[in-house]
């Protein structure tokens, strides 16, 4: 379901939906995480305080890349997803802790390395984990998903240094007519651009309102700098981290699935399966061909990022026209060589 805001609005009010109430810090968890003095800066320290836990599950991707339907199968299975979800199976708690780490640092983790951090992010970062871990009984397994989650991936991965990764793909040419939130925050301008000063790309503004007139484009920036940033820091994962693709996941749902809780050591559980699996739509599946003309200008944008993951087998063809005004340039090219020659031996 598309999310919408007016740019100037946090993540966590673009996602804050179908949640209510508060969530206090009772049963196993609270008694699992523990205070620490350690040396070697405050991720050593953290390292620390959540080491008696399970590692955690952490699934990213792109959103509107279908990770619902992956977050819903690991609830199934068992796996504590979180305390306060919205109604796509979102951890709302962890949201002010990505704000804060890729409003103020991303993509330069540096000075987060082996040093202490300020006192407020530190307290963030556990508070988050506290709030989120609501509930939990300290010892099955748990993790969470959040589409953002990709640009802290390094801070998570060095904090919980045995989680296990899912990075979920979509083709983004179906990701592009799926409408989200333009790149009007700092926040956002980061998650699309990597950058949280610029002002324009392009000739794309970073308005609501030219967010509006092309959707399409914006969602294919955005598609191709999430899938490009998370397939780095998932290659810098190894074998903590597996990339499955939504559309296996929806047509090929209990094998794909399988795969999955293999991955993450958890045995499955056939009966969830197959009820999980019946309630799976595809009709959104290639809903980008219905859309020709807006297709062919995200093509353009985006095409070898798509070949690159094998959502495109060939390369598209030039046109006839573009065939002829490179004909004609070379033309003139070779004309304006001729000339320049003959005046030589004037």
């Amino acid at each position: 379901m598309p999310n919408h805001c007016d740019g100037d609005k946090l993540l966590s009010n673009v996602y804050a939906k179908n949640w209510g109430g508060e969530h206090r810090i009772n049963g196993g968890t609270a008694g699992r995480v523990r205070s620490v003095a350690v040396r070697g800066g405050t991720i050593e320290r953290l390292r620390g305080r959540f080491a008696d836990l399970p590692p955690p599950v952490v699934v990213y991707n792109k959103s509107h890349s279908g990770s619902r339907l992956l977050a819903q199968m690991l609830a199934d299975q068992g796996v504590f997803i979180g305390a306060k979800l919205n109604e796509s199976s979102d951890a709302m708690a962890v949201l002010p802790l990505i704000e804060r780490l890729v409003e103020d640092y991303y993509p330069n983790y540096q000075t987060l390395w082996d040093q202490e951090w300020p006192t407020d992010l530190e307290a963030l970062f556990v508070t988050a984990m506290m709030e989120h871990l609501a509930g939990h009984d300290g010892h099955s397994p748990w993790g969470w998903k959040l589409c953002e989650t990709t640009y802290i991936v390094p801070i998570i991965a060095a904090v919980f240094p045995k989680a296990r990764f899912v990075h979920l793909l979509r083709d983004g040419l179906d990701v592009a007519f799926s409408d989200h939130v333009p790149p009007q925050a700092r926040f956002w301008r980061k998650v699309y651009f990597n950058n949280g000063d610029i002002q324009g790309w392009r000739g794309l503004s970073m308005t609501n309102r030219a967010y509006v007139r092309r959707p399409h484009i914006y969602n294919a920036l955005h598609w191709m700098n999430a899938v490009e940033v998370g397939r780095s820091y998932g290659a810098m994962l190894h074998g903590r981290c597996l990339e499955v693709r939504y559309e296996d996941l929806c047509q090929d749902f209990i094998p794909t699935s399988r795969r999955i809780l293999g991955f993450l050591g958890l045995p499955a559980d056939e009966a969830a399966l197959t009820a999980r699996a019946g309630t799976i739509r595809r009709g959104t599946i290639g809903k980008h061909h219905r859309r020709q003309r807006q297709r062919r200008q995200v093509l353009r944008l985006i095409e070898p990022t798509l070949l690159s993951l094998g959502y495109l087998e060939t390369p598209s063809q030039p046109s006839w026209l573009w065939r002829l005004r490179e004909r004609w340039y070379s033309v003139l090219r070779q004309g304006g060589k001729t000339w320049r020659h003959l005046r030589g031996k004037a």
